[in-house]
């Protein structure tokens, strides 16, 4: 197995595209990093992106790694999973986790751990999960809105508190959502849910649309609303714009430990793809 490396995302493209583009529901993150103008998150050095080849010249799996952030992995085989980490803990050992396809990410981290003496934990389960139509509930008390700049601080700090178990400290989780919720707002793809008042209760955004598969994002409600709808109206609301705008599929992730989110996201028309696993080194 071959590993290679870039810092552009065009090269990596006309390298991984092919791939990544079969499957780009399960792909999307990667595509996200590497084909959006705003996908690159706020970080420290070069992004690195990879790609794998077997014997026989196909590529076969492709990752994306940032400081501070842990890696992305496609779906690879375990030996080409084994091979990646290989050349990561040659030349990128500072890399703090790996996240994707449970198989994949399994044997990336126990070869990670084989070769570095680092401990992997086990972090995160999720499922990816997607929707491919949905129909708006019956909405809360208020009403959505696109967010405008005045919104911005507010809605970059909410959310940063949906990354609380990402191992970013608070300065790098909140650099990252603003990051994002800047672009959300650029592209008018930022709502905010405001109650009857005009006071605002929550916002979402989506990210654009690669290969027709939407990602919506940073879902967040006051603690004081959490109990009336907010959450469904909203998740519901940025899906369906989403899929009106012309999107195939919308696609999400769940963290398994976040049971009360498992209603709220099959209620608005998920359905589970696939097992993710985030593994935490060191």
């Amino acid at each position: 197995m071959q590993v290679s490396t870039v810092s552009d995302p065009e090269e990596f493209m006309a390298n991984a595209g092919d791939l990544l583009y079969r499957h780009p529901v399960h792909n999307n993150v990667l595509l996200f990093h590497a084909v959006d103008p705003a996908g690159l998150p706020p970080g420290t050095g070069q992004p690195v992106f990879a790609w794998v080849t077997d014997p026989g010249g196909t590529v076969v799996g492709a990752a994306f790694a940032m400081v501070p952030y842990r890696m992305t992995l496609s779906e690879m085989p375990v030996q080409a999973a084994r091979a990646l980490a290989d050349h990561f803990a040659e030349h990128e050992s500072w890399l703090p986790g790996a996240s994707g396809p449970d198989d994949t990410a399994s044997a990336f981290a126990a070869r990670w751990s084989e070769i570095t003496g680092q401990p992997a934990r086990r972090e995160r389960e999720q499922w990816l999960m997607r929707c491919d139509e949905t129909t708006r509930q019956a909405p809360p008390p208020g009403r959505p809105r696109l967010a405008t700049a005045a919104d911005l601080d507010a809605v970059a700090e909410w959310f940063s508190a949906t990354m609380r178990h990402s191992g970013l400290d608070k300065e790098k989780a909140l650099r990252h959502t603003r990051h994002m919720a800047e672009g959300q707002l650029a592209g008018k793809r930022l709502i905010v849910w405001e109650g009857e008042d005009g006071k605002p209760l929550g916002a979402a955004g989506w990210a654009p649309p690669i290969g027709g598969v939407v990602r919506p994002s940073g879902v967040f409600v006051a603690p004081e609303a959490r109990d009336g709808g907010y959450a469904t109206a909203l998740l519901g609301e940025v899906t369906a714009r989403a899929l009106e705008e012309g999107a195939d599929t919308c696609v999400c992730t769940h963290y398994l430990a976040y049971a009360s989110m498992l209603a709220v996201v099959e209620k608005v028309g998920y359905q589970r793809v696939m097992d993710l696993t985030e593994y935490r080194f060191g």
